[in-house]
């Protein structure tokens, strides 16, 4: 059965997903929570991997990864665990465990692994 949903309806936000991802290496029961992003945030998001002309920054897209993570990662509350400062220090961090957090925020906010890598290679 199809049903055509109203405007209304529509434009009403969705609650944002949010996941646990464990960081056992840094202690049992360790988690961080990773949140999707709104389409507003994603633009925001791919938007900050542009320079001033409007062009894709490569070494803004050299720290894809760690961005994502400031992007994503927030406390229960919402407060953001990372700043944009954070970027080289995350970027210092075992990749192992920087992607299992990154696969989580790419599947909550919607990006496909092509997408990534279509980024990178901009």
């Amino acid at each position: 059965m199809r049903k055509v949903i109203e405007r209304g309806a529509f434009l009403q936000p969705l609650s944002v997903p949010r996941e646990d991802v464990p960081v056992p290496e840094l202690g049992e029961g360790c988690v961080i929570p990773v949140w999707g992003m709104t389409a507003g945030e994603r633009t925001r998001f791919e938007q900050g991997l542009l320079d001033k002309n409007g062009k894709q920054s490569a070494a803004k897209v050299q720290e894809v990864r760690a961005r994502l993570l400031v992007a994503c990662c927030r406390n229960d509350d919402g407060t953001p665990l990372f700043t944009m400062e954070d970027i080289a220090a995350i970027g210092q961090q075992r990749a192992d465990v920087i992607e299992r957090i990154v696969n989580v925020a790419q599947r909550l906010s919607g990006f496909s692994n092509a997408d990534i890598e279509a980024t990178a290679k901009n």
